[in-house]
């Protein structure tokens, strides 16, 4: 069995975790963003302190420097990294990112969160040969993940990323000449970043949207109502039922919302000024 001299760059250690545990791959570099360090990256840090040092790049072009200097790695794979690649760097590496989404379908930076957001019964999860356009390209590998519906995003993540060892059985067959490419997406939808209008709750919504909107920010602090001048965040409904009232009051637990005759109780996750200041945190 050939063994695969490899290197890691992003902030999702699950998929270093896989390549770590995974016999075909050598992993001889872990790269990871400062703009994105987390619990996650310092624990796979030390982790693996043994095997691997952590590197912290603050730039690309840090980045380039760093990759033209590594001789010995015939590729990277990227699993969540903010960078966009430029052709400086790809011209020295061979990158294969882990996107949670269709690339045809759903690129960009929050492909779970929007599958949440729409109500979309399925997701998927793909590896791809990365180049300077964002989620564009020749992907290796891919998996089909059916929904229920009503997952948050983290359990949506989780689900597709249960699969990336299906991935690397791609991308190790692919790099030994045992698999071609399975498809090229050259104009997949692109899904922008998410922005406060997309997760406020208004008026307008029925309980089944804010509870879309809530499920779909999850792991961040959940949709807010703006009241008193501030952000009020809820990250889990507590209970639903109806009422004559309107109302929407909070205390340090809970945010009590009725409106046209339903009643929604929703855990409190924190407060903030309008500038997005922290007012108190649950």
């Amino acid at each position: 069995m050939k063994k695969i001299d490899v290197g890691f760059l992003g902030y999702g250690t699950r998929a270093l975790d896989a390549l770590m545990t995974d016999e075909r791959f050598n992993v001889k570099y872990f790269l990871s963003p400062r703009s994105r360090l987390c619990p996650d990256v310092f624990e796979a840090g030390e982790k693996y302190k043994s095997r691997l040092k952590l590197e912290i790049i603050d730039t690309k072009a840090q980045l380039a420097q760093r990759i033209s200097e590594i001789k010995d790695a015939e590729c990277f794979v990227m699993n969540a990294c903010p960078f966009i690649l430029t052709a400086d760097i790809l011209s020295h590496m061979d990158f294969y990112n882990i996107h949670p989404g269709d690339l045809r379908t759903n690129r960009g930076h929050h492909p779970h969160l929007w599958t949440v957001l729409l109500d979309e019964r399925g997701t998927s999860i793909c590896i791809h040969r990365v180049n300077t356009q964002i989620d564009l390209g020749e992907v290796i590998e891919d998996a089909v993940i059916k929904l229920k519906g009503n997952e948050n995003a983290l359990e949506v993540l989780d689900m597709a990323e249960d699969m990336i060892p299906h991935l690397l059985d791609g991308l190790y067959n692919f790099l030994t000449g045992c698999q071609g490419i399975k498809y090229t997406v050259t104009d997949g939808s692109y899904r922008r970043t998410m922005t406060f209008s997309d997760y406020e709750i208004k008026p307008a919504d029925f309980p089944s949207d804010i509870d879309r909107k809530i499920r779909a920010r999850s792991m961040h602090s959940g949709a807010f109502f703006v009241c008193d001048n501030k952000r009020i965040y809820g990250n889990r409904i507590l209970s639903s039922g109806h009422s004559s009232k309107e109302e929407l009051s909070y205390d340090k637990e809970r945010i009590v919302y009725c409106h046209n005759g339903f009643r929604l109780v929703i855990a409190l996750k924190k407060i903030t000024d309008l500038n997005g200041n922290i007012i108190y945190t649950g």
